[in-house]
């Protein structure tokens, strides 16, 4: 038996390490906030759940029993893995990717995790050790924020919403979301513990409570609506069970009645100067006076979701696999969606996404967990839960229910859920409804001991390198390939070939950073050598990733814009086109070809091309700034001045306009755009350098002169190039 305690205790240890995972930040890796994070689960998971099996094979209390809560999440997990096999892309749906990292391979570590957490942690007192570890940990994240809205620590996507070390604010409000409840709940279960007259009288409630305010404010200054609103309705739905089933303690019953009324008093409140000073100044509040259905963001949402139901259709008993939403967005979608996001992966709503990713079956046996924990909850047969407590957990489910309408999970979410569902199938189904393995292995027997834990032991080292190792080495070698290098790109080519040499799930996206790098280098200053050397690793590398994704538009854009940036149109073109085929109806896709087009002097064609785009949705001040570019270069400058007067003195109007005009020599154009943009920012010396330019080329020599001179003004150190421009203007030469 001293072996089993030892294997538990360190089971234990690997559990109480898993609540710390939110706070790791690996900035040698990609995606320093998802990476890090992931990776520790999975080896921390792999390691608990190897102890585990080792633990349940010598001694029977610890193996697996089985409700209707651990069935259900076991036909979900087979489905998903059935879909997931017979999806669009079975390699991705099993790897995910480095963004995400999610996937078959999380949901199987998140399985194992739910079935070796709810068999250890066999006692109230251990569970309660766990969670409060774990509220402890967003104490720490709390703090952290509090740092952040200071200013003292940088807020990680920029902005003013809280985002702690998650990198993502909606992600840090989900994670509050279950630890105010989770708080709330061992708050509610420390007063069941002392009595009915103790609850004010308890400093340790003063705790709780100044914790639960921490967390509040945390998810209140990440601004995330989902989330927030999440919140309200557990709270709402708690309070209304707290005070229609409870009846022993008043005091309870009494506080539920009185958060009713608050929810009812702010809501009502807010809803009434939703339009006032206050309401609008505050960045966070105006977030939520903005919800309208023809608000930008709720209007993406309804079309995003529409290409999800479009795709459900096409695909509905199994759908198309997980992580493989992108082939649905590319192919329906909307050209209304043009100042959105091009690459949705997500349809930012959790039942959306198993909709598409498991189909009928798929959303059904996700919403069975949900029904199975709730309903084991409120069952009336030995329980050794509260009335109070049930509707906390019940309130936290459907506050984790309603969020996920509006938001996606990631890695702290689905631990925080796999574990709640643990812990409820662990306290609160009855002996009747569990279904022991009964059966005993003698353990000190030759074939335990030189048959079970060697094979356990090996498949725990096999998962260690097969989930894990290769992809944690290329992240980081893919880090360093993005570097700058004093002795050149060579360098950054090098590790590229050493990030894709481990072969890993992550080869798309480090094959992504190698076509940007290339077009980055075929127009820098590299030398002939490297650029060739480049671009023959690049050929080789998209062919290898067509030959995964050959239905990926985003992939053939990649190969088509680079093809395009090193001047080889032709195969640019095909490219491109394949892209456009994949997803017919993306703007961003038809300028790539517009440009290329134009670059290859089929004007006409361009024109064509730019004239169907701009129609897919004339509101896209983008495809009327391209069509109008097209124009100039088809020599059709009335038509031009026609698409561009609406947006005269705004931004829309770049670079890509001037260098048309430019290409037509049509100079007295382009005046007007520079002197817009000096008046916005007198002190851009770059914007006088262009005027100057525009006016020698119109034939304004004086006015070219004058210009340099402005330029010397801002700029002193300017003064003896510039007096140099000047001295060859006058002489009637253009410097």
């Amino acid at each position: 038996m001293k072996t089993n305690n030892i294997l538990k205790y360190l089971i234990y240890g690997g559990l109480f390490l898993m609540p710390f995972i939110p706070l790791i930040i690996s900035s040698s890796m990609y995606f320093p906030f998802i990476t890090g994070k992931n990776f520790a689960f999975r080896i921390l998971a792999e390691i608990i759940i190897g102890l585990w099996a080792v633990l349940a094979v010598r001694d029977s209390k610890y193996r697996p029993k089985f409700s209707l809560i651990s069935w259900s999440v076991l036909i979900f997990v087979a489905i998903i893995a059935l879909a997931d096999t017979f999806g669009v892309s079975p390699y991705k749906s099993f790897w995910s990717n480095y963004e995400r990292m999610e996937g078959l391979v999380t949901l199987l570590h998140l399985l194992g995790l739910f079935f070796a957490v709810s068999s250890v942690l066999k006692t109230e007192k251990m569970w309660s050790r766990f969670f409060h570890t774990s509220i402890g940990v967003s104490v720490i994240l709390g703090i952290y924020g509090l740092f952040q809205l200071s200013g003292a620590i940088a807020i990680n996507q920029g902005g003013v919403r809280v985002d702690g070390t998650l990198g993502n604010a909606t992600y840090l409000a989900i994670y509050m979301l279950f630890h105010i409840f989770l708080t709330f709940f061992f708050m509610v279960k420390r007063h069941y513990g002392k009595g009915e007259g103790r609850f004010f009288s308890d400093y340790i409630n003063y705790i709780y409570g100044a914790i639960i305010a921490l967390q509040a404010v945390m998810l209140y200054y990440t601004a995330s609506r989902g989330p927030i609103l999440g919140l309200m309705g557990g709270v709402l739905i708690s309070s209304i069970l707290i005070a229609v089933f409870e009846r022993e303690r008043k005091g309870i019953r009494i506080a539920s009645f009185a958060t009713l009324a608050a929810i009812v008093i702010i809501g009502g409140s807010f809803m009434t100067f939703r339009d006032s000073n206050f309401v609008r100044n505050s960045k966070v509040l105006a977030r939520f006076s903005d919800i309208t259905v023809s608000e930008r963001t709720t209007r993406s949402r309804f079309m995003i979701w529409n290409m999800a139901y479009q795709g459900f259709k096409e695909r509905p008993a199994l759908g198309w696999g997980q992580e493989n939403f992108n082939y649905v967005f590319n192919k329906y979608y909307n050209p209304k969606m043009y100042d959105q996001e091009q690459w949705f992966d997500r349809t930012h709503n959790v039942f959306f996404d198993w909709l598409v990713a498991g189909g009928a079956l798929g959303i059904l046996s996700y919403l069975s967990i949900f029904f199975a924990v709730i309903y084991s909850l409120w069952k009336r047969n030995g329980s050794n839960l509260s009335i109070a407590e049930e509707s906390i957990l019940t309130g936290l489910l459907v506050g984790y229910f309603f969020q996920n309408l509006f938001v996606f999970d990631n890695v702290t979410s689905y631990i925080l859920f796999f574990v709640v569902i643990a812990y409820a199938h662990s306290r609160k189904v009855s002996q009747s409804d569990n279904i022991p393995v009964k059966k005993s292995v003698e353990t000190n027997s030759p074939i335990f001991r030189w048959v079970v834990v060697p094979i356990i032991g090996a498949l725990t080292l096999f998962s260690f390198y097969f989930f894990n190792y290769k992809g944690y080495s290329a992240s980081r070698a893919l880090i360093q390939a993005m570097m700058p290098y004093s002795d050149g790109v060579g360098k950054n080519l090098e590790f590229f070939k050493k990030a894709l040499a481990y072969g890993s799930f992550g080869d798309s996206e480090i094959r992504e950073q190698l076509v940007q790098s290339s077009v980055r280098i075929a127009t820098s200053d590299a030398s002939p050598e490297n650029k060739q050397a480049f671009f023959d690793f690049t050929v080789d590398q998209m062919k290898k990733q067509l030959t995964r994704t050959p239905d990926d538009a985003r992939y053939h854009l990649f190969t088509g814009s680079m093809f395009t940036a090193f001047r080889q149109y032709d195969q640019g073109l095909k490219g491109l086109q394949k892209a456009s085929e994949l997803s017919p109806k993306k703007q961003s896709i038809r300028f790539e070809i517009i440009g290329n087009l134009i670059n290859s002097g089929k004007t006409a064609e361009a024109l064509k091309l730019a004239k169907e785009t701009f129609e897919l949705e004339t509101s896209s001040n983008q495809s009327r700034v391209i069509y109008a570019v097209a124009t100039i270069y088809a020599k059709d400058e009335k038509l031009a001045d026609e698409l561009l007067t609406p947006i005269q003195g705004t931004d829309f109007i770049d670079d890509r306009v001037v260098s048309a005009y430019a290409f037509a020599k049509r100079y007295g154009k382009i005046i007007p755009i520079i002197q817009a943009r000096i008046n916005k920012d007198p002190s851009n010396v770059q914007n006088h350098i262009s005027l100057a330019a525009a006016y020698l080329g119109n034939s304004q020599r004086e006015a070219a002169v004058a210009e340099i001179q402005k330029i010397i003004e801002i700029n002193p150190q300017f003064k003896t190039q510039g007096e140099f421009y000047i001295k060859e203007i006058r002489a009637g030469r253009n410097p």
